[in-house]
Parts: C-alpha cells; structure tokens; sequence
C-alpha cells in the first residue's frame, strides 16, 4: 500500500547543481535480465521521481539500470519475494514509523539471510537515526542525509555498490560452484560404466554451471577406447543420441583441428563460447570434455569448468583403472574354471556359458545390473572343488558308484572351502555358487540339503545354468540332448529339482539362452 509523503518527518530530497555531466550514459541493454535492479524505497514521491530522472542513462560494466520503487516496509517485503537480485536499496530511514528503515535492514540480514544486496540508507533527519549508532549496529553500505546526497555522489555511491554486489555475488557463485563440483564427483564416481559415466559426466556439468537443458547449449564426453578410437560417450544438444560416433565424426572442422594440436600432451582452450579439453593419463586413454553455450561464457563458469573438467578426467582415470582390476579378476576367475574344466574333460567354454546363462536368468528375473554382473563373474568358479577330485572318477565314462558319486559331492565343499577366506566381494559370490550351485528345490540335494528359498539366488540360478549346458552339450558319459528333451526335463523338475519361478522364465525366454550356445560354441 502507497502512503502519502510525511512533511513532518523527512526534509525533501534534493540534489545540488553539477559542474560536469555525469558519467556512464551509455545506452542501456534491452534484455531486462541484463540490467541491475535497483529498489528506492521512500514514502515520497518526489523521491523516486528525482532518482529516476538523476539515473536516467546510466550503466555499469556495460549493465543498465532497472528501478524499482516500494513506498512502505510492506512493498519492501513483497518485492523482496518477488525479485530475488536486487542488487541496491536505497532506503528511506523515516517512513510509517521512526524506524522503519532500520527494521527493513534486520530483516533483509536477519530473516531473509541475504547480505549481499547493498543497502544505502537516506534520510532528512539524521537525529532520529544517527549515524555512528547506525554504523556500528546496522550491516549497511553507506549513510547518507538527503541534503547531501547530489547527483555526483549518488552515482559515486550506486558505482562502488554494484562494484561490491558484483564481487560478493562472484565469491557466492564460486563457494556454490565448488560445492556443487565436490557433490556432483560423488555422484559420477560412482557409475560403474562408461557409458553412464559419460552421461553424468554431462548431467552434474549442467548442474553445477547451472546451464538449462536448451537447443544452443552443446556438451560432449568422448572416451579413447582399447582399439586406439576415441568415441562419444554421451552428448546433449546436437550431440544427443548420437553415442557411439568417432570423434572426428562428432567435431566440426575447426574443433577438430583445436584437438589436434593438443592431442599429442593434452590441454585445454577456451573460444568465447566454448571449451575443449583433452586429457592424456600415462597408459594415452584419452577423454575429452566439449561443452559450446549459446552466449559467451563469463570468467566464473570458465573457472568452474576448468576444475570440474580436471576433476572428472581423475575420475576417468580411477574408473578405467577399477575396470582393468575387474577385468583381471574376470580373466583369473575364467582361467581358473577353464583348467577346473579341462581337468575334468569339459569344454573350456562351458564356464563362459554358464556365467552367461546366470547373467541373463538374473536379469530376467529383476536382478539389478550390478549384483547381476557379480554373478557373470563369480559362477565360473562354481566347480572349482573339483581340483580335488581324483582324475579316475572325473573320467569315467560309465555310471558311479555310490562310493565315488559321495566323492563327487564333496567338490562342492571344497569350493567353498578354497573360496571363502576371501572378503573380495566377487570370491564371496563364487563361494556361495560353488557351496550351493546342487542344491535342490525340494530339499534333496547337496552338501547342505537346503530347501526352496534357503537356497541362495545365486545357487539356484547356477543350478539351471549348469544343468542346462551339461544337457545341451557331449560329455565323456553322455550326447547332447535335444532341445525338446531339455524343456521337458525343465518343465518336469519345476518345483522338485529347480525354482519354479526361474523356471518359467528361462524356458519362456529359451531363444536367448539358445543364443549363447552358438556364441560360445564347443
């Protein structure tokens, strides 16, 4: 609500004659989010009028003016909900009460917790508010009495506040864009492929340059892969599903060419609208960060790229080396249950089958992608036990005897044995595999004759697999059986020797598990 001008209590404002022009007319910017917001606050109207007409022109940095004009405590306190970066308060001390100024400048401190906006005050009658008192206990920018306020000294002012604005909103955005950095790096470390790496590379990039998802804003994250190419791992803007195209493909020509004088040591160069970095670790497993905005960039989101980007490429490295880790492990695991294999006069491929058919049955049957692959790892060890069966039973060519058959079953003890000691979380996975892979639903198997859901997923989806490629595949006792003849064995120890629920599944899903026969042939 506008109140009507108090005589009594503010001598009226009025600015003495200048000598020189005032300074800083150049044109203003038509784009409103480019100019500075300025709130008068006054409960006279000649005020703001005066202001205005003293303002008229002026620019900072470039930067027009908008004025905004509150007339009580309680304009003030709506348009401080309404426009969030007024940069100046020029603030009336004296409007409906004595100190009605003073109350506004706790409450922007205190209650909003803004202390960046500049507060000026003004008034006509400095003994209701003097000034040392106001100094000390009030966190403002300047004091000035209206008789002494002229229209050099209101520029002078207007100038060294949005100077300090300008600073302390710069000091704000990089304590908001560090911690934004150090957030969004939790996040993308923790991707466990490259692909999604890729992506959240570029999701926590618009996060923390608080970029809009909009057409002229362009990103891209390329990864070197083993066979020398580098390709684009995710994109955004005209680099969106595009995954999977080299990155001479992806580039403009003058891009290109920029990578190319780095590509040999790496480096980074800023364009006015864009980035480009190559990073280079010792092993020359390059990764490439291109991000291009539709206006230019400023020196905050320069600085803030630099260092998310130089975060990311050490996150990169980490990443590449926890694959090559697990790739040696798998490599291990693989070679390990080939010999186990191979001792026993099985196929070196059958291991690989077998972690292949667990990887998919789990998937199917709602496993999530991680605890899954754990599986495709672990299951190759599942007849690891065998190491310590003699040679003459695991040959044999005829039926066991029931004395041997005791000395067969006893591998799968000893697997969980060999594997157990393990806190690695893949050996945790193959003990159990290995201690559980011939159990049954019923209750009838082994070592432990564990029942229905006391069997671990793991177990039981080892035991289709295995079963399965030992029935689908020549041994030294027996042929391959038909296709037909396996789905009826399936159909008929649903509930007696496997899960039902896996059952159905695998047999439903049949054509995809007969896929990885012909991948992996004898």
């Amino acid at each position: 609500m506008r109140h009507e001008p108090q005589e009594s209590l503010d001598a009226p404002l009025v600015f003495a004659e200048e000598e020189t022009p005032l300074p800083g007319n150049e044109p203003c910017p038509a784009d409103i989010n480019t100019l500075w917001p300025i709130l008068i606050v006054d409960d006279e109207e000649d005020v703001h009028k005066i202001t205005r007409i003293t303002l008229k022109g002026y620019s900072f940095q470039g930067r027009g003016i908008r004025l905004l004009s509150a007339y009580s405590g309680k304009d003030v306190k709506r348009i401080l909900a309404e426009e969030t970066q007024i940069a100046l308060i020029l603030l009336d001390v004296v409007m409906e009460e004595e100190d009605t100024g003073l109350r506004l400048v706790e409450y922007i401190r205190n209650d909003l917790g803004n202390h960046a906006i500049r507060i000026v005050l003004r008034t006509g009658h400095p003994g209701k508010a003097p000034e040392q008192t106001v100094i000390s206990r009030y966190d403002i920018n300047d004091y000035k009495t209206k008789p002494e306020f002229t229209a050099q000294k209101l520029f002078t002012c207007v100038t060294a506040c949005l100077r300090a604005y300008q600073s302390l909103k710069t000091i704000e955005r990089n304590r908001e864009g560090l911690e934004a950095i150090i957030k969004s790096s939790s996040i993308v470390f923790e991707t466990p492929s490259f692909s999604m790496f890729g992506h959240r590379v570029l999701d926590q990039l618009h996060a923390v340059l608080k970029f809009d998802r909009e057409p002229g804003i362009d990103s891209a994250y390329f990864m070197g892969v083993s066979d020398g190419q580098i390709l684009l791992m995710a994109g955004t803007g005209s680099y969106e599903s595009r995954e999977g195209i080299t990155l001479k493909e992806a580039l403009s020509k003058a891009v290109f060419a920029e990578y190319e004088s780095l590509a040999s040591i790496g480096g980074e160069v800023f364009s006015a609208d864009a980035y480009l970095g190559i990073f280079k670790p010792k092993d020359g497993f390059t990764s490439l960060l291109y991000v291009r905005n539709h206006v230019r960039l400023d020196s905050v989101e320069k600085y803030l790229l630099r260092i998310y980007a130089h975060n990311i490429s050490i996150g990169f490295d980490n990443l590449r080396l926890a694959r090559e880790i697990i790739n040696t492990q798998k490599e291990v695991i693989l070679t390990l249950g080939e010999v186990v294999e191979t001792r026993s006069q099985e196929t070196a491929n059958h291991v690989a089958r077998v972690a292949e058919v667990c990887y998919l049955l789990a998937r199917k049957y709602g496993m999530d992608e991680q605890t899954a692959e754990l599986l495709r790892l672990a299951s190759p060890m599942h007849d690891v036990g065998k190491i310590g069966v003699p040679e003459a039973i695991l040959h044999k060519p005829g039926k066991l005897t029931s004395e041997e058959f005791d000395i067969i079953k006893k591998h799968a003890q000893t697997g969980y044995e060999i594997l157990r000691k393990s806190n690695r979380s893949i050996m945790k996975a193959a003990a159990i595999v290995a201690l559980q892979h011939h159990e049954r639903w019923d209750g009838k198997g082994y070592p432990q004759g564990l029942k229905g859901k006391e069997i671990h997923v793991f177990g039981r989806l080892a035991a289709i697999a295995d079963v399965f490629d030992a029935l689908s595949h020549k041994r030294c006792y027996k042929d391959a059986w038909s296709l037909e003849k396996i789905m009826d064995t399936f159909k008929k120890e649903a509930g007696f020797q496997f899960d039902p629920e896996l059952v159905d599944m695998f047999l439903m899903n049949m054509n995809e598990f007969l896929g990885i026969n012909r991948r992996f042939p004898e």
